[in-house]
């Protein structure tokens, strides 16, 4: 499911993960970026009330469409590589698969696409990587377990009084960058400069791609992180960007921070995203950019604010939270 609400900033609790939450909707996916595009992903037997319980709250210039028969295809350990975020990429390409949304997490790289593609998705992912676990995708997909059986696994009915969590790790002193573009750069010349960006020593903390609501674009948002050093990457990984998708006129947020929290299993257990957007929201800490995929959250916020941030969702969750030194800075 797709959904813009333009008019409607700094409402993403009350607007998306609210109803679901109170009707107890797991949510398998959801990436939002700032401006009011989400991607959010249910079950299936959940998709058509979620559509209607979204669409209920929607307001005039809002845009929600629902694509029934999706799948979400992920891959991990990317350790944040550029590299092997570009290799996926390029597979999803030589699948020949229309993308719906991609997302990260701190070990996965995600994407939506159509239930029909999904068996060719998986064949050339391998063929473009090699999985210890598995031989080829015949003995990949004869380990899955039936739909219905994963369903009646998910465990949606407890609801601890504080909601607990792994970890809550901090990393500061990130590059935010936005851009629109089409799905077919993202499939050929994205992937390629991601290659080139793991050539310089970068990671990629962050990334999700949501269509936009009035093109046929999508609205792609990455984080850049490298080694500590005192040399500005911004200018080169702008000219990179153009070099590789020529027109391109990204833009640059600077310096941000992002918050990942670690294992909370939000596809069983519903809330979870509804609990940490309100208390955000609640102390009017701007979220930027927000991905949520495989039991994990991650999310891009001003520098400034992550003090703030941090204090906020160790009062909200039951988890450490590791320190971080942040450093003041301005925005390019």
């Amino acid at each position: 499911m797709v959904a813009s609400f333009p008019q409607a900033e700094g409402r993403l609790a009350q607007r998306v993960c609210a109803p679901l939450a109170l009707n107890h909707v797991n949510l398998n996916l959801l990436t939002h970026v700032v401006g009011d595009c989400q991607v959010l992903c249910t079950e299936a037997a959940s998709g058509e009330a979620a559509f209607t319980l979204i669409r209920a709250g929607a307001e005039a210039g809002a845009a929600v469409h629902f694509r029934p028969r999706s799948a979400i295809i992920s891959i991990f350990p990317h350790d944040k590589r550029p590299e092997v975020i570009g290799n996926f990429i390029r597979s999803l390409a030589q699948a020949r698969v229309m993308i719906y949304g991609l997302a990260s997490s701190t070990s996965a790289i995600s994407a939506v696409v159509a239930s029909q593609k999904g068996n060719a998705v998986v064949r050339q992912l391998f063929h473009d990587f090699h999985f210890s676990a598995f031989q080829s995708p015949e003995e990949f997909f004869a380990a899955q377990s039936p739909p219905e059986e994963l369903v009646h696994k998910v465990v949606a009915a407890y609801q601890e009084k504080t909601i607990k969590v792994y970890w809550i790790v901090p990393q500061s002193d990130l590059d935010l960058w936005g851009m629109a573009v089409s799905s077919t750069d993202i499939l050929a010349g994205f992937a390629d400069a991601l290659f080139e960006l793991g050539s310089l020593g970068l990671k990629i903390p962050f990334l999700v791609a949501i269509p936009a609501s009035q093109s046929e674009d999508f609205i792609l948002s990455f984080s850049t992180a490298g080694a500590q050093t005192l040399e500005e990457r911004g200018p080169q990984i702008r000219r990179l960007l153009q070099r590789h998708l020529p027109g391109l006129r990204p833009v640059r947020l600077t310096p941000v921070a992002g918050i990942f929290l670690h294992g909370p299993h939000f596809g069983d257990r519903y809330g979870i995203a509804q609990t940490l957007v309100e208390s955000l929201e609640k102390t009017r800490i701007t979220l930027l950019a927000l991905s949520c995929t495989i039991s994990s959250i991650s999310l891009i916020i001003r520098q400034h604010e992550l003090a703030a941030a941090q204090l906020v969702l160790g009062n909200t969750f039951a988890s450490p939270i590791e320190a971080s030194a942040t450093s003041s800075g301005g925005q390019v």
